[in-house]
């Protein structure tokens, strides 16, 4: 999945981003030799040379210089123990540019990427060093690693070495259903529970005229391209344009091709009784949903991402004065009750380069990176100046132009800083604070009861893990993989649009021909030597389950 984070308004300064705020400091000295009369003498260490890569967002104003020199990049340099480079690269272009730095032999000494794939090929060409000889030189990862063993599980390689290091962030639900439910008092209907009553009230709200301006001009649901996800996970299915969906049955790892047929089935009901929109196909990023629900169009809306904030519900208000809405769980569908997938709370982000002259060196700056002053002023920017204590005691925000112009951009420069140990960070951290803005409190409110759904320990996940933690393909199998997912999607999108010509059933029977013809077993034989040898060793489903529960009770 993508970095996603909460966020709830700068007023109250809670800022969902990934920082570390648990640890010590570390001393970088060396004893002197010492006299039998006097005490040892202390001189600093020798500065070492780092060169680590950053995200090139073009957020830098031009009024604080570059991403290679800015106000952070001279408090790194002045305050930390090693001389740092920083190499920027283009977001939208990091694997292609670093896949060029390390033919040339050139690549930064730590590389900050969150492709996970990405980062497989490099361990795979034996490109990363691991970091288990350093981690005596980051104390700071040390204690996360022991508060949260999952990190290291993530990170290890199958050479059984650690490989990668990352961060704890606060698990949000990726995708999250809300209902009108004064399109539902109007017309009489309750809260659908299951799918066929989510199909009822969604036909409901086309044909109903829920809006009473005498036009049959409403949609029932969304589905563009994100949104069609959270339809999959219904069925308990996690199939998107970069996953094929698997399942475990019997202790062996299969193709979910009964919960597809389900998923599809559902969506071309969707398509062919007028739910949706007939043009989702082209509304790539949701935006055109978005509005469509702002303006009170769309009666059941799947949000891309937990974000309450993402809602904007002033906006929904401003132009439908009456509206209500409240978060719907995933109903019960004939596959099962599900939960939907989770905003990956371990994200790995950083590897260093087998190269790297100063293992040393990487290991001090990295631990200066996480420790928790320097996490806090990196993220927040100095106290007094760009934040202040809140009544709760987390940081809050002065004025908002100032730390965006200022702060905002740091956050590139902390990648790994874990977000998820600090109260602070978390969404609801706010919710009891008397400086906190009314519509941030509603978000939070409505957050309470969104957790209560999508986190019920009761539902099973859609999924034998996260997507960034499912195994990464060595090259030649991903060419595979991206061959049977190319035609599986061309397929089921001919499904939905073609009417009665083409049915679903033929469109899985078309998928299986092209999954043998592509010699799609080699996938899965892949996935099974997989599981068989890392079902107790990866992070699985349970984990993110087991995750969800050890925050819940953390910020109680």
């Amino acid at each position: 999945m993508k970095n996603k984070k909460l966020v709830l308004g700068m007023s109250v300064g809670i800022v969902a981003l990934g920082v570390t705020l648990v640890g010590c400091s570390n001393n970088k000295t060396e004893e002197a030799a010492s006299s039998s009369t006097k005490p040892a003498a202390e001189t600093p260490a020798k500065r070492g040379d780092v060169t680590v890569s950053i995200y090139d967002r073009g957020g830098v104003p031009s009024s604080e210089g570059t991403y290679e020199e800015n106000r952070w990049t001279k408090f790194i340099n002045q305050n930390g123990p090693e001389n740092v480079k920083f190499v920027p690269i283009l977001r939208s272009d990091s694997t292609k540019k670093l896949n060029v730095l390390f033919a040339s032999g050139s690549a930064p000494d730590i590389i900050n990427e969150y492709n996970t794939p990405f980062r497989g090929s490099l361990y795979d060409q034996k490109q990363l060093m691991p970091i288990d000889n350093i981690l005596k030189y980051m104390p700071e990862y040390q204690k996360l690693l022991t508060q949260y063993p999952q990190l290291k599980k993530v990170g290890t390689k199958p050479d059984g070495k650690l490989y990668e290091i990352g961060k704890v962030k606060e698990a949000t639900p990726a995708h999250v259903l809300y209902i009108r439910t004064d399109w539902l008092k109007k017309l009489n209907l309750t809260m659908p529970t299951t799918t066929d009553e989510l199909y009822n009230v969604a036909k409901a709200f086309v044909e109903q005229d829920p809006d009473g301006n005498g036009k049959k001009d409403t949609y029932g649901m969304n589905m563009s391209t994100y949104s069609e996800q959270a339809i999959n996970e219904i069925f308990g299915e996690s199939s998107s344009l970069t996953l094929l969906a698997w399942d475990i049955k019997d202790g062996k790892v299969v193709r979910a091709w009964d919960k597809e047929l389900a998923s599809l089935t559902f969506k071309k009901k969707l398509y062919d009784g007028g739910i949706i929109d007939k043009d989702y196909i082209n509304d790539k990023d949701g935006n055109k949903a978005k509005q469509d629900f702002l303006n009170g169009k769309i009666g059941i809306y799947v949000q891309f991402s937990g974000s309450i904030g993402g809602l904007d519900l002033p906006t929904l208000k401003k132009n439908v004065p009456g509206a209500e809405i409240a978060p719907l769980g995933y109903p019960k569908s004939p596959m099962g009750t599900f939960t939907g997938a989770i905003d990956n709370p371990i994200q790995m982000t950083t590897v260093v380069n087998a190269k790297a002259k100063d293992p040393e060196a990487v290991g001090r700056y990295l631990d200066f990176m996480m420790k928790p002053e320097n996490a806090r002023k990196m993220i927040f920017g100095d106290e007094g100046t760009h934040w202040k204590k809140a009544a709760n005691g987390c940081p809050q925000v002065i004025n908002a132009d100032k730390s965006k112009n200022e702060v905002s951009y740091a956050l590139d420069y902390a990648m790994f800083f874990s977000s998820g140990v600090d109260k602070c960070n978390y969404t609801l951290a706010g919710i009891n604070n008397p400086d906190v803005k009314p519509d941030d409190k509603i978000n939070m409110d409505m957050y309470k009861v969104v957790q209560q759904l999508y986190f019920d320990p009761a539902r099973e996940y859609p999924g034998i893990t996260l997507g960034d933690h499912m195994p990464v393909y060595p090259a030649d199998l991903q060419v595979i993989n991206t061959t049977i997912l190319k035609e599986k999607n061309d397929l089921f999108v001919k499904a939905i649009l073609n009417g009665a010509k083409y049915t679903p059933e033929q469109a899985i029977t078309d998928a299986k021909a092209a999954w043998d013809k592509a010699n799609g077993k080699q996938l899965e034989d892949y996935m099974n030597k997989w599981y068989a040898e890392n079902k107790d060793k990866a992070f699985l489903a349970k984990d993110a389950k087991e995750i969800v529960k050890q925050q819940m009770e953390f910020v109680k």
